[in-house]
């Protein structure tokens, strides 16, 4: 699944590769994936693409005329989803394509989802609030105005385990399965223990961890990813998927729980209280 880290860097090179083309036509060829008629896709030919921006898990392509945006398109990839950008537009339009933007310079993006989870919203720049859940989101995780205090305030209205308190949106955005995993190892802390039980101190371990890792991760990504944006790096993280393998601080086995959205962590440094 994508995360922060991962949305960060398709976003900044998107920015970097598409900023600035001019649509010549846009389809779904897999609609279901696409809330949008083919009218309001007919409605982007002639368009600017402007600069591509993350927004909790989704990515925020605007649609603009004259540096003024008329539409944006809200990419939410979910399990599976990714965008290619193909130089020439020559390639074979895979399966499960969800969306084919192509630009008058003979360029193509391209979002296409195996899983056929993802969901794309093309809204007006003020109607971003009509995607289910945008207005519950809480802050970006790497919100420069996410303070230390400002995270001491909100953890303390969200109840329950660790694990799921850091997927929850409503809390911080952006982050999903593998990172909640690298975050909780690297602050000591076990994901199945309940917040109410948090010391302060444990509370301020777990922000610094949550902003190291997921720091960290974007400087890696920003290496490995360009200019295969399709491609997801997991390649570093040091526990998630790794049960049974050597803990790289203590040495013990690490426990692995569940199946694809699998929880890893070690009972010797992540003890339950």
């Amino acid at each position: 699944m994508p995360e922060l880290p991962d949305l960060t860097v398709v976003a900044e090179e998107l920015g970097r590769r598409a900023t600035g083309r001019v649509v010549r036509d846009a389809s779904a060829p897999t609609p279901i994936l696409v809330r949008a008629t083919p009218t309001e896709l007919e409605q982007l030919q002639g368009l600017t693409l402007g600069a591509a921006r993350r927004r909790g898990k989704f990515i925020l392509l605007p649609f603009e005329r004259d540096s003024v945006e008329i539409r944006v398109l809200a990419v939410n990839p979910m399990l599976a989803g990714r965008f290619w950008l193909i130089p020439d537009g020559s390639a074979k339009v895979r399966a499960r394509t969800g969306l084919r933007l192509r630009f008058a310079d003979g360029g193509e993006l391209r979002y296409v989802d195996r899983e056929m989870l993802g969901k794309l919203y093309l809204v007006a720049p003020d109607e971003l609030d009509r995607i289910p859940g945008w207005n519950e989101m809480g802050p970006d995780a790497d919100d420069p105005t996410l303070t230390l205090d400002a995270f001491r305030q909100r953890i303390r209205r969200h109840p329950g385990e660790l694990k799921p308190l850091l997927r929850n949106p409503k809390f911080v955005a952006g982050i999903g399965n593998a990172y909640s995993d690298e975050i909780l190892w690297t602050a000591r802390l076990a994901p199945f223990r309940k917040r109410s039980t948090l010391e302060p101190d444990d509370i301020d371990r777990l922000y610094a961890a949550m902003r190291s890792v997921l720091g960290d991760a974007v400087g890696r990504l920003r290496e490995l990813v360009p200019p295969d944006i399709q491609e997801q790096h997991r390649e570093f993280l040091k526990v998630h998927l790794r049960g049974g393998e050597p803990c790289p601080r203590c040495g013990r086995e690490l426990r692995q729980l569940g199946g694809s959205e699998a929880t890893t962590f070690c009972r010797t440094c992540q003890p339950p209280f």
